[in-house]
């Protein structure tokens, strides 16, 4: 059974350009931008001072505005040269349906 596209995905993503992250590690934080998110993870640009092998588990705090921050705990399951990627963790239901409504004041058009 093949589906046509390129990419193959549980969950479609959701392109984002005007919401930042904070990426709250055990012991230091990184300010970061999303660059996606789906019900089951999110796509962030890399900080540019980023370390390595920093811990897998995360708290992700996504800023919409001074009134809107949702958290979420997530682990990394990519480090790319220009991104991260993160898994939500189980268990949040009701939080990533609120980053998604959140999202949607916030989507930029995504090719591809």
């Amino acid at each position: 059974m093949s589906e046509s596209g390129s990419e193959k995905r549980r969950h479609p993503r959701i392109g984002l350009s005007a919401a930042a992250v904070l990426v709250a590690l055990p012991d230091q934080g990184y300010l970061t931008t999303v660059e996606d998110v789906s019900a089951g993870g999110a796509r962030l640009g890399r900080p540019a001072i980023w370390p390595e092998g920093v811990a897998r588990k995360a708290i992700l705090y996504f800023i919409f505005d001074q009134d809107t921050v949702i958290a979420l705990r997530a682990s990394i399951v990519r480090e790319g040269q220009d991104h991260l990627a993160f898994l939500f963790e189980d268990g949040q239901h009701e939080r990533v349906e609120d980053l998604l409504y959140e999202s949607r004041f916030l989507v930029h058009a995504r090719v591809g």
